[in-house]
């Protein structure tokens, strides 16, 4: 998709819930959420966190060269600059930011193939299994649409408890495969 300027959730004259304005040649200080918007996702964030979630983005800072078989991200900057901006919105939200280059070891235990990657967990569920974690594994920058999956997958990872009807639960209980689950997302 070129969209240029390039907006979060560009869309094509789709809605955009969360506007921010992302020049992908230069780096930028500038705020991507406008005031009143950042203001909404304080109040929901406030409003919805039940308790503390870790967003632990993984991005490699492009290295300038090509190097074959070696895909650079071209929007990594872009969405460690979000999620700074989104967890300085509230103090239940804490960011870390791993280069999968570096600690290629971290970025295995989180299965991590692609990035840049953001993984949404219930805080302090190191060394609990996937599911008991809460865990959710986002590929991309977490913008447009997805941007409101971000915040749901916070709020979800946040609760004691998931928010499934007694027969979901029930029925989820007697599975004894692991079942691996992909939702693909189209900017469209």
């Amino acid at each position: 998709m070129d969209c240029w300027p390039w907006y979060v959730g560009c869309g094509r004259g789709n809605p955009r819930p969360f506007e921010a304005t992302i020049d992908q040649r230069e780096p930028t200080n500038m705020a991507f959420l406008r005031p009143a918007d950042a203001e909404r996702v304080r109040k929901r964030l406030a409003a919805d966190l039940d308790g503390d979630v870790d967003v632990i983005l993984f991005t490699a800072p492009p290295t300038g060269l090509f190097i074959p078989g070696r895909n650079e991200s071209t929007t990594g900057k872009q969405a460690e600059a979000l999620l700074t901006e989104v967890a300085g919105l509230s103090d239940r939200v804490h960011l870390r930011v791993v280069n999968p280059r570096t600690e290629p070891n971290v970025a295995a235990e989180y299965g991590i193939e692609l990035d840049p990657a953001v993984v949404v967990e219930k805080r302090g569920s190191e060394g609990t299994s996937k599911a008991e974690a809460g865990r959710v594994r986002m590929y991309g920058l977490p913008s447009g649409y997805e941007f409101m999956t971000l915040l749901d997958a916070m709020t979800a990872a946040s609760r004691p408890t998931p928010s499934l009807l007694p027969d979901t639960l029930d029925s989820l209980s007697r599975m004894t495969d692991p079942v691996h689950i992909q939702v693909f997302v189209t900017p469209t």
